[in-house]
């Protein structure tokens, strides 16, 4: 565990104290260019391929920590967050491997297969491919929002036993986890609120826009995209991820994809930070299992903050703040 760990308390910008506006002004893009990146493929087993985007600290600062960091829905190696968490890392030593899911950035032509919440064997053959690149370092994994998600159940799911523990699992040092959908169905019921629809239009105009062409011949998609145009996240789950990914429907998806079955078995030092005000994310998630969760986990719920915002009063990034409070406990 971390036990020099001692987040600082949320402030909300005067300006940004509902979650809406803290979720839609994290979007901005930072004035960061990173030094010098190197693209790695990462071959699935099912013949799909995935893209880690390596950028090492400066010469003389390595701690011997390697750090992959997962976007969001919408997201890619280049969303605000993934820039500033890897600049972030980068200065106090820690190198960075930042995920491109399926479809997604630089893996956009690798995949015939759509990501999804429940790709947490994604989530550890990119670990394996990090603990391949830089054998003597120990690891570390964020995931954001759906990478979140990814994440928690993979760890989950180690711990638990229900998939092979990995010859490098002794290496991963913690986990943390931005926002994470924990319980899909119950967020997707929350999404089907007609107040939400700009949220729902949003995803959605996104994820059809960068369908790759491999995905696109498939008859499922085709079949999918000849009916009417989904308006929510259930139906694009049930209409396309679902039938895509294999599970009979948006419900069976959500049900197996969901991590909040196996947090109370996680093993693996884990931080969790999820805002009440979240517009995506209901904080009854992770109230309703507080008391189940372990002694790794660390869950932290600050009143204010959004999806993925939690902007403070000096307009910088609180989230940012606690993420490297936590990573510092772990330097070697």
């Amino acid at each position: 565990m971390n036990s020099s760990f001692n987040p600082p308390p949320f402030v909300p910008h005067r300006w940004l104290r509902s979650g809406h506006l803290q979720t839609v002004w994290q979007l901005r893009t930072p004035k960061i260019v990173l030094p010098s990146t190197i693209v790695h493929q990462v071959e699935l087993a099912d013949g799909d391929a995935i893209a880690i985007h390596e950028d090492a600290p400066a010469a003389g600062q390595e701690t011997g920590l390697a750090v992959l960091l997962i976007h969001g829905l919408c997201g890619c190696h280049a969303s605000p967050y993934m820039l500033r968490f890897s600049d972030e890392l980068l200065k106090i030593g820690v190198r960075t491997f930042r995920m491109d899911m399926r479809g997604c950035g630089a893996a956009f032509g690798l995949s015939r297969h759509v990501t999804h919440a429940g790709r947490s064997d994604d989530v550890l053959a990119s670990l394996g491919a990090i603990a391949g690149l830089v054998p003597t370092s120990h690891l570390g994994v964020v995931g954001v929002s759906l990478g979140g998600n990814q994440l928690l159940r993979a760890v989950g799911r180690v711990s638990g036993s229900l998939d092979e523990r990995p010859r490098w699992w002794d290496r991963l040092r913690f986990a943390a986890a931005i926002s994470p959908p924990i319980d899909l169905r119950r967020c997707s019921e929350r999404m089907q609120r007609l107040r939400l629809r700009p949220y729902n239009r949003h995803f959605i105009d996104h994820l059809l826009k960068r369908v790759p062409p491999a995905i696109q011949e498939r008859p499922e998609f085709q079949s999918a995209i000849r009916q009417r145009r989904p308006k929510t996240l259930w139906q694009f789950d049930d209409s396309i991820t679902a039938p895509l990914s294999g599970f009979g429907s948006a419900m069976q998806y959500y049900d197996e994809a969901s991590s909040n079955r196996v947090l109370g078995v996680n093993a693996v030092p884990t931080l969790i930070i999820a805002a009440a005000d979240d517009p995506i994310v209901p904080i009854e998630c992770f109230r309703d299992i507080a008391s189940e969760l372990p002694s790794t986990t660390t869950l932290l719920m600050p009143r204010q903050g959004g999806h993925v915002g939690f902007v403070n009063r000096h307009g910088g990034s609180w989230m940012d703040q606690v993420l490297l409070a936590w990573a510092r406990g772990f330097l070697v």
